[in-house]
C-alpha cells in the first residue's frame, strides 16, 4: 500500500479573487491529503483561521469577518458573503451495496 492509498481525505480551499480585469473569479487550491478525517478538519480550521487573521490585518476600512463551522469544513464570510471555503472531501466515498 503506497501513501496515496492511505490518504483518503483532502482539504480544498475555494476562494474568490479578482482577475487582471477586475472581475471576481473562483480559485481552487489543495491544502493537503490526510489519512484521518480528524486531521483534515484540524488543518482546514487552522488554514481558515490563518486566512481570517491575514484578511483582518489587510482590511481597511474594517468589515465584518466570520468563521463558520459547516458540515463539510469551514466558511469564511466577509460582510455575509462567503469569500473562502475550506472543504474536507472524502476521496473514497462509501459505495452502497444493493
Amino acid at each position: 500500500m503506497n501513501s496515496s492509498d492511505r490518504e483518503s481525505f483532502c482539504v480544498l480551499n475555494f476562494s474568490l479573487t479578482r482577475n487582471e480585469e477586475g472581475a471576481i473569479t473562483q480559485r481552487t487550491a489543495s491544502c493537503g491529503t490526510f489519512a484521518e478525517v480528524e486531521r483534515a478538519f484540524i488543518v482546514a480550521r487552522a488554514a481558515a483561521v490563518q486566512e481570517m487573521t491575514r484578511r483582518r490585518l489587510q482590511m481597511y476600512p474594517p468589515r465584518v469577518l466570520e468563521l463558520l463551522d459547516t458540515e463539510w469544513g469551514y466558511d469564511l464570510r466577509e460582510d455575509s458573503l462567503v469569500v473562502s471555503r475550506y472543504w474536507v472531501h472524502d476521496r473514497e466515498p462509501l459505495v452502497l451495496q444493493g
